[in-house]
């Protein structure tokens, strides 16, 4: 099924009552009930022709945290106190290629800009124009460190009154997101513009744009950016999840694009998500599945860790969270004396299934090596939990 069908029926199943998720704290909340508000303004033309940019809830995909723990591992918790923020110009152009190719738009010809941070408050950036088959198009990026309770952000992801508004349309989300649109006023069929505005839990302020031309000045070339609001809101996805609560970017977003070997898109998911501690051994996948052996350098001990896109059929449900996704985290014992089997699913509304689990044992089906997996329970869940699974495909 094409990309944007999947979209569309994802939204369908969105309307038939699952709530959107919010990124407070997946591991202590959950997501937060479904939320939508949406304000429409019309600009009158040149002509006296009103437009509106209709801009489509085609996603699932939610932005949130889910990570907790040591703020010094990939899989840690919401910074707080001093933060640190370190991206250099290029991962910031990977980043943002690498964001655009996965939310489904071909990259023709790409012409990329960016800059590095290594102060918290100074926003990270990147651009790209690049061919969408109509001319080129243009997309930005900023990436900067925040406190996401910092009540000066609120008005960054809050629409304005419709009355007055610069936007045709608005739309407040949760996860503490905003997407607007507008049409340049007095230019019949002329630049479109849409944007996303996001403050993630895990302490960014991520904000996105793309228009339908390569920069200001330049001729619009008379057609919706390919872009479209779903996969803006898909982009800023991939984004989030390319850096780590500890303020750098992980390599599964910042790669060169087209060089990462790993095959299929579980396992560099899965890479991405452990904590920084933990040393690879080994590692294997396919289009659905991943693993990883971890290794103790000082005892050699060893630890599989496995995701494979599927939930047990008889899964106890422990937990069910406010979005309405299912979590089930159980201990039981391996093939062999002393081997422990830690396993997490989960199951999201919209039918996303992932299964984690950890053996003590450098493979489900061998002999201990060490009396206590090198990865904890809270971990396990929030490889698990973490919504940048929401982007394999």
């Amino acid at each position: 099924m094409p990309f944007e069908d999947k979209l569309g029926e994802e939204v369908r199943r969105v309307a038939e009552g699952f709530g959107t998720p919010d990124t407070d704290t997946l591991i202590d909340g959950g997501l937060a009930r479904y939320r939508r508000r949406r304000a429409r303004r019309r600009l009158s033309t040149a002509g006296g022709a009103s437009l509106a940019v209709a801009l489509v809830a085609t996603s699932a995909l939610y932005l949130g945290d889910a990570f907790r723990g040591d703020t010094t591992d990939g899989a840690s918790g919401p910074v707080t106190g001093s933060r640190h923020f370190k991206v250099t110009a290029e991962q910031m152009k990977n980043i943002l290629q690498n964001g655009v190719e996965r939310a489904g738009v071909a990259v023709g010809h790409p012409k990329l800009k960016g800059s590095g941070s290594s102060d918290p408050s100074t926003a990270a950036k990147a651009t790209i124009v690049y061919d969408d088959g109509f001319g080129d198009a243009h997309v930005s990026l900023s990436v900067r460190r925040v406190q996401p309770a910092d009540p000066k952000l609120k008005k960054l992801i809050t629409c304005p009154p419709v009355k007055g508004s610069p936007y045709e349309e608005c739309t407040v989300q949760p996860g503490n997101r905003a997407v607007k649109g507008y049409t340049e006023a007095g230019k019949a069929g002329g630049i479109k513009k849409w944007e996303v505005t996001m403050v993630s839990t895990s302490g960014y302020l991520i904000e996105l744009a793309t228009n339908n031309v390569q920069g200001p000045g330049d001729a619009h070339s008379g057609h919706n950016p390919r872009l479209n609001p779903g996969k803006l809101r898909h982009l800023a996805l991939f984004v989030e999840g390319s850096f780590t609560t500890a303020g750098e970017p992980n390599t599964f977003g910042s790669a060169k694009p087209g060089s990462r070997p790993e095959p299929g898109n579980m396992l560099p998911i899965l890479k991405s998500l452990l904590p920084k501690r933990l040393k690879v051994y080994s590692e294997a996948g396919t289009g659905a599945d991943g693993h990883v052996v971890v290794i103790d350098g000082n005892t050699g001990d060893r630890t599989y860790i496995e995701v494979v896109a599927t939930a047990a059929e008889d899964a106890a449900w422990t937990e069910t969270r406010p979005d309405g996704m299912k979590v089930a985290a159980v201990k039981k014992p391996g093939a062999y004396p002393g081997v422990q089997h830690w396993q997490v699913d989960t199951f999201r509304p919209n039918g996303l299934s992932i299964q984690v689990s950890a053996y003590n044992a450098p493979t489900p089906k061998s002999l201990k090596s060490g009396t206590q997996l090198l990865i904890t329970m809270e971990e396990l869940k929030a490889i698990a939990t973490a919504p940048v699974w929401l982007t394999a495909r």
